[in-house]
C-alpha cells in the first residue's frame, strides 16, 4: 500500500472514531430511522444531480445500500438508542473485519497470509480487554445483536464493493445512498408518521444539526468514499484490519471530549490492537534480519 492509500485509511479512521460522539449528540434529539432518514438525504441531495450514476446494475447499488448504509446504521442507531456505550459500540462492530476477510478469501480467493491471521488475532484480543474494561452493568441482549448486526452488514458492504469493483467511490456512495434513504423514509413514516416527522426535525438544535451534518458530509461522503477507493485497489485483507483502530479512537476521544476514564484494561487492549496492526503490516522480522 502506498503511502497516499496509508494517509486515506489513517484519515478515514480518525473521522470514523470521532463519528461515534456525533451519533450520539444526533440520537439526543432524534430517533434512529429519523436520523438514518436525514443523513442519507443529505448525502443524495444535491450531489446526485452532479454526480454521474457508476456503471455497475442497479441490483448491486441497491445491495450496497441496503448493506453498508441502511442495514450497519439502522441496527448501530438502535444499539446505542437501546442505551450501548458509544466506545462499546465502536468495539462490537468491528467483527466485520473478520466477516469481510474470512468471506473475502473464500469467495474472491484473496490471500490471507500467515501475519495477517496473527495479527487479526492479537487485535482480536486487544479488542476483547478494552470490552472487558469497557463493560458497565448488564446491558440489553437486543443492544449487544444489534450492534453484532451492524457489523455483519457493514461486512456484506464491504463484499458488495468488491464485486463492484473499480468504479467512482463517490458515485458509488451517493447513488447507493437512494436505497439507503427509501428504506430510512420508509421506516420513518411507518414508525413516527407525517406529523412526527415535522416535529422532530422542528426540534432540533445546532448541535443535533451539526451531529447529523458530520455524519453525512465527514462520515458518509468523504469516509465511506476514501474507504471504497482502497479498498477497490487492495485485497480485504489488507484494508479492513485498520479499522480495528476505531475504538481505540473513539475511546480517546471519550477520554478527552468527555472526560471518560480510561482503565488499565483499555489502555493494555489499546497497546495489544497496535501491536497486532503492526504485525499485521509488518510481519515477523526473520530470524536474518535480527541477526
Amino acid at each position: 500500500m502506498n503511502s497516499r492509500d496509508a494517509a486515506l485509511i489513517a484519515s478515514v479512521v480518525a473521522v470514523w472514531g470521532i463519528n461515534f460522539f456525533f451519533m450520539k449528540i444526533a440520537l439526543d434529539e432524534l430517533p434512529p430511522m429519523l436520523l438514518g432518514m436525514l443523513r442519507f438525504l443529505l448525502v443524495l441531495f444535491p450531489a446526485v444531480w452532479w454526480v454521474k450514476r457508476p456503471q455497475t446494475a442497479w441490483t448491486w447499488l441497491v445491495l450496497y445500500g441496503l448493506s453498508i448504509s441502511f442495514g450497519q446504521f439502522a441496527l448501530m442507531f438502535t444499539a446505542l438508542d437501546l442505551g450501548l456505550p458509544t466506545g462499546l459500540a465502536a468495539l462490537l462492530v468491528q467483527v466485520q473485519v473478520f466477516f469481510t476477510v474470512l468471506v473475502s478469501a473464500v469467495f474472491f480467493r484473496e490471500p490471507v497470509c500467515l501475519q495477517h491471521l496473527w495479527g487479526m488475532a492479537a487485535a482480536a484480543v486487544g479488542l476483547l480487554l478494552i470490552g472487558v474494561g469497557h463493560y458497565q452493568g448488564t446491558l440489553p441482549l437486543s443492544a449487544l445483536l444489534a450492534v453484532l448486526g451492524a457489523g455483519a452488514s457493514w461486512a456484506v458492504g464491504n463484499i458488495t464493493v468488491k464485486h463492484i469493483g473499480r468504479v467512482s467511490p463517490l458515485a458509488l456512495v451517493v447513488w447507493g445512498s437512494v436505497s439507503a434513504f427509501a428504506a430510512f423514509a420508509a421506516a420513518s413514516l411507518y414508525l413516527y408518521g407525517g406529523s412526527g416527522i415535522v416535529n422532530h426535525i422542528g426540534n432540533l438544535s445546532i448541535k443535533g444539526v451539526a451531529g447529523v451534518v458530520f455524519l453525512a458530509y465527514c462520515s458518509s461522503l468523504i469516509g465511506y468514499t476514501a474507504w471504497g477507493s482502497v479498498l477497490s485497489r487492495h485485497p480485504a485483507g489488507k484494508v479492513t484490519p485498520f479499522a480495528l483502530l476505531v475504538p481505540v479512537f473513539a475511546l480517546v476521544v471519550g477520554y478527552v471530549v468527555l472526560n471518560e476514564r480510561l482503565g488499565i484494561w483499555h489502555w493494555a487492549g489499546m497497546g495489544i490492537v497496535m501491536a497486532g496492526l503492526a504485525l499485521h503490516i509488518f510481519g515477523i522480522p526473520s530470524r536474518r534480519k535480527r541477526q
